[in-house]
């Protein structure tokens, strides 16, 4: 049973796919989270990502998050050209998602940031602070 619960939104007219996690994230339950996605009649590989990373716990080693990196290249077709930001702030989030950053090779472009603004900045995205709170707001209470 997964301790990492996830959900999402894909805001079509933002180019954006807003990721809310929180609890234990295992390499595993990430990868089944990302396949769903996929799924979504308005999911699109060239979609942008906001990932919400603050809640979370990340119970990886290096070779898990080369096990991600692996899926990700693997399925770059789906995953493929698009700017991914991580939101995070604690030194365990930070240094998952800099490994990350470090050895993923596919072609998206990888960020990670302390605040949301910055994040929202990086990404072109016309959404301000309080939109994007309540749009968080909304995914934690799914």
């Amino acid at each position: 049973m997964s301790l990492l619960k996830s959900n999402y939104i894909i805001l079509k007219e933002q180019n954006l796919i807003v990721e809310y996690h929180s609890g234990i994230l295992d390499t595993d339950s990430f990868i089944n989270f990302k396949k769903s996605i996929t799924l979504d009649p308005l999911f699109l590989p060239s979609l942008n990502y906001f990932v919400h990373l603050k809640k979370v716990t990340f119970s990886t080693t290096a070779e898990d998050i080369n096990k991600y990196v692996t899926f990700l290249n693997t399925n770059s077709k789906v995953y493929g050209n698009r700017r991914v930001a991580l939101i995070t702030n604690t030194p365990n989030q930070v240094v998952s998602t800099t490994i990350f950053k470090m050895i993923q090779q596919n072609t998206s472009q990888v960020e990670i940031f302390s605040t949301n603004e910055s994040a929202l900045e990086w990404l072109n995205s016309k959404l301000d602070k309080n939109e994007i709170l309540s749009v968080l707001a909304k995914l934690m209470l799914v």
